[in-house]
């Protein structure tokens, strides 16, 4: 009797330990890939980006835009890619009847698709790959990694404190307010090509925030003065949220010329702000009064 008891234990014990066993499904080791915004200086990294880059067994960088990092990077295998890395993207190589541009094209397709390449790999092998880009990557950082990878490959963005953000800090009024206006148009220079141009934003008299990234200043404010009064205020900021090097000058467009040694700019880190918030602050036409009241008053 007692050895059919110990029999009939010993055998529920193993169909217990085996129903166990089926029931814990394995453990599966997955990787992700992290665009992380690196914010505008080195104190304005968030907390989400330094854990973002602690989990990362791979970091990766533009060639020579991580001098600042080089203490969250210790310890991890590090790629690059070059600064053109966007140029020809979008481009079907065979199309340029140019042999330069076409073999330029290819070069850079290739490059794109190598990295791409080994990004999917490593993710797929359970690494995490994080990719670190200067400010906010969604304000004209490198996104075409997650447009090139497989759209159910896990990912995830990291917003950064942008150039827009770190700037508007610098000259303290908010860009927002526009007196009788109320949006904020953030472009560029003019590009060949490009539908919506500057004259034609400027037409609206809204609150223009340009990165500037090599613009031409003559030319632009040839188009402004057309379109904007000589006194309506104009700020550039230099450096951005740094510090120790962030810088802000003040102009009009009628005397910025003039007055701004523009060509002393640092080439891609200031930007320029054109609208009434930098003169009224925060004070509207309408004085924000209810709708109903603010038509009585301006009848």
């Amino acid at each position: 009797m007692k050895s059919r008891f110990l029999i009939a234990v010993i055998c529920l014990g193993i169909c217990v330990s085996r129903g166990i066993a089926m029931a814990q499904p394995s453990v599966r080791v997955t990787g992700k890939f992290y665009i992380v915004g690196m914010g505008t200086a080195p104190d304005l990294i968030t907390v989400r980006a330094q854990k973002a880059i602690a989990r990362a067994d791979v970091v990766l960088a533009e060639e020579g835009s991580d001098a600042d990092w080089a203490g969250l990077m210790q310890g991890k295998e590090i790629w690059r890619w070059p600064h053109a890395f966007r140029r020809y993207y979008g481009a079907d190589p065979k199309l340029f009847k140019d042999p330069a541009q076409r073999a330029q094209a290819e070069a850079m397709d290739k490059t794109r698709h190598e990295l791409i390449g080994r990004i999917k790999s490593a993710v797929e092998g359970g690494k995490v790959v994080a990719c670190l880009e200067g400010g906010d990557p969604m304000m004209y950082g490198l996104t075409l990694f997650l447009e090139m990878l497989p759209p159910d490959l896990p990912s995830e963005i990291v917003p950064g404190v942008g150039a827009f953000q770190s700037a508007s800090a610098a000259v303290k009024w908010s860009p927002t307010f526009g007196y009788d206006t109320s949006a904020v148009i953030l472009t560029m220079g003019d590009w060949p090509g490009r539908v919506d141009t500057n004259d034609r934003l400027m037409a609206t008299g809204s609150t223009m925030v340009f990165y500037t990234m090599g613009i031409n200043y003559p030319a632009l404010f040839s188009q402004l003065g057309r379109h904007y009064p000589a006194d309506t205020p104009v700020a550039v900021v230099s450096d951005a949220g740094d510090l120790q090097k962030e810088k802000v000058i003040r102009s009009t467009v009628g005397r910025f010329l003039q007055e701004v040694d523009y060509r002393d700019l640092p080439r891609e880190r200031h930007m320029l702000f054109v609208g009434k918030f930098l003169k009224v602050g925060q004070a509207r036409k309408d004085f924000l009064m209810p709708r109903s009241a603010s038509s009585e008053a301006h009848k």
